[in-house]
């Protein structure tokens, strides 16, 4: 029994069976909470259909982070420090500004250009449920793309293998309506991006406040979110220029200066990473690896 339970334990703290159930237990915990507590429940005491959903959206956003915690917290048998709460406000406000700031400069030069025109400004009610998806959207996002997959894989090859994710991140993302090569390439940027902001505070605080905050201000300014545009803008806005500067159907981040300043801030943080020392090297791991096992180490001839 004793080496049942030993090799057990060997093969879920194996890095891919982490990844994998961290994955698996994530997304079937929501559904199953969603579809047999939440829902029901809010169907039972709402009518509105717009506020079930709005709600839903938050709860499912919430209940990713529990499942987070409780599920790594009992595998790995640490302290969750990644969603630690002590630099939380700090987080909030580098995030939120970065994050929608940097969407506001694009949005900037292309009004300067007369290639940007506002002409009506809606209620901000409208923006209410699409505003509880994004929160959840990218809170499913981080946890999985850079809580569990980046996260396990900084761990145990460094930080420059795990950038390797971001293409994934990118690649996926080509299923998006209107997607291009173009606009694949800022997605993998935009995932080296917020990979970087988790290495450098090794928190998922400030990866998803500037997640959210980037897709928040498309729907703030009316344009297409990563191709979607089923949903209300904050703006009516009208945007007539080169499709080089104002980006495809897919929406502003297939545009020549979301790319350029998304680049340039991928650039940025991996330097300053360098820089303070934050990124983990492979040599830690190859060490570890070349290093005899407790056996051999205790029974040397």
């Amino acid at each position: 029994m004793d080496i049942m339970n030993i090799s057990l334990r060997k093969i879920t703290q194996h890095w891919i069976v982490k990844i994998v159930l961290g994955i698996t237990v994530c997304i079937l915990g929501i559904l199953v909470i969603k579809k047999a507590i939440s829902q029901p429940i809010l169907g039972v005491i709402l009518d509105s259909q717009e506020l079930k959903d709005g709600i839903q959206n938050l709860i499912s956003g919430f209940v990713i982070i529990v499942i987070y915690y409780v599920f790594y917290k009992l595998l790995e048998k640490r302290k969750i420090h990644e969603l630690s709460l002590n630099k939380i406000e700090k987080d909030l406000s580098i995030g939120i500004s970065t994050g929608f700031g940097l969407i506001s400069l694009c949005i900037g030069i292309l009004y300067l250009l007369g290639y940007f025109e506002v002409y009506n400004f809606n209620e901000f009610s409208g923006i209410l449920l699409p505003l509880t998806l994004l929160l959840s959207a990218a809170l499913f996002e981080e946890v999985i793309f850079r809580g569990i997959i980046y996260r396990i894989l900084e761990e145990r090859f460094g930080t420059n293998i795990a950038l390797s994710q971001a293409f994934f991140f990118g690649v996926l993302h080509y299923g998006n309506a209107n997607a291009t090569i173009t606009s694949v390439w800022f997605v993998i940027m935009l995932g080296i991006v917020l990979s970087l902001l988790y290495t450098y505070t090794q928190r998922l605080w400030l990866p998803f406040f500037f997640h959210f905050s980037w897709n928040f201000a498309q729907i703030v300014y009316g344009t297409p979110l990563s191709g979607n545009t089923n949903f209300d803008a904050l703006l009516s806005s009208k945007f007539n220029g080169p499709s080089l500067f104002i980006g495809s159907e897919f929406g502003i981040e297939d545009s020549f200066f979301s790319i350029l300043f998304m680049t340039l801030l991928a650039f940025y943080l991996y330097w300053m990473c360098k820089k303070k020392g934050k990124l983990k090297p492979l040599v830690s791991y190859l060490y570890k690896k070349a290093q005899p096992t407790d056996f051999f180490r205790d029974h040397h001839l």
